[in-house]
């Protein structure tokens, strides 16, 4: 199956204003100990005062933020567009062939994949969706982080095929609040396996909140057969637990 023909990438304000009321609803430190709000506007210091001002009023500064934005710099935004396109289709299909024969043949979903690339300086997947958004000028709060876009894109790209592979083989074995830690801590383990590691390019690094988990997550990974053995432990392992 050709998946790189079935990503769409978007420059579309429309986008950023359907994302954005999320990052505005969780201005406050979530549940991974990630200030969110203040990573996603890092790169506009003129956003700063929507920090603590009421909902309604940060939302019209941040709508009329994002219009002017792409106005002016509209044709920027397409050519940094073609520029990820590009740099995406050069490893792009071993990267989903070699995501397959880790999880032991699980195909990828079927469905039109569209990642809407943002101003702003976080990710977003809409939950139960092939759509998603990466940050367009993203170098992941590092200097000269050449790459860092490829990782964005398979961290969000995993979180569609891990919930899928859940869905089919293991749904409703988790609560909510774990499954979304289910689905982080795994992001965690297949990344960082050399075959996948080398597409991802940077190594990734648990949420503070996922430590003791990652770390036991590895461990457990390294002592299973397969996949399916791993997710099935994984599972039982979480719903005994709690991160202290």
């Amino acid at each position: 199956m050709n998946t790189l023909s079935k990503i769409i990438f978007k420059v579309d304000a429309k986008a950023e204003k359907r994302i954005a009321p999320y990052f505005l609803k969780n201005r406050k430190y979530n549940l991974t100990g990630m200030d969110e709000y203040s990573k996603y506007i890092r790169d506009f210091p003129e956003l700063e005062k929507t920090k603590t001002l009421p909902l309604n009023e940060a939302k019209k500064i941040l709508f009329k933020f994002i219009d002017e934005y792409y106005k002016k710099n509209y044709n920027e935004l397409i050519l940094k567009k073609e520029e990820i396109e590009n740099l995406w289709k050069e490893s792009s299909e071993e990267f989903f062939e070699s995501v397959v024969k880790v999880f032991n043949g699980h195909p990828w979903p079927k469905g039109k994949y569209s990642a809407n690339l943002s101003i702003f300086s976080m990710f977003r997947l809409k939950p139960g969706t092939k759509v998603f958004s990466i940050p367009i000028e993203d170098t992941g709060g590092y200097k000269d982080a050449t790459g860092h876009i490829k990782y964005t894109l398979t961290h969000e790209l995993m979180h569609i095929y891990v919930e899928d592979y859940y869905h089919k083989y293991f749904k409703n074995r988790l609560e909510k609040s774990k499954y979304y830690d289910f689905l982080e801590i795994m992001n965690f383990i297949v990344l960082n396996l050399p075959e996948i590691k080398k597409h991802a390019i940077w190594f990734t690094n648990p949420y503070p909140s996922h430590m003791q988990r990652c770390s036991y997550a590895q461990k457990l990974y390294s002592e299973c057969k397969n996949m399916k053995e791993f997710v099935e432990k994984l599972i039982v392992y979480l719903n005994k637990t709690e991160e202290k």
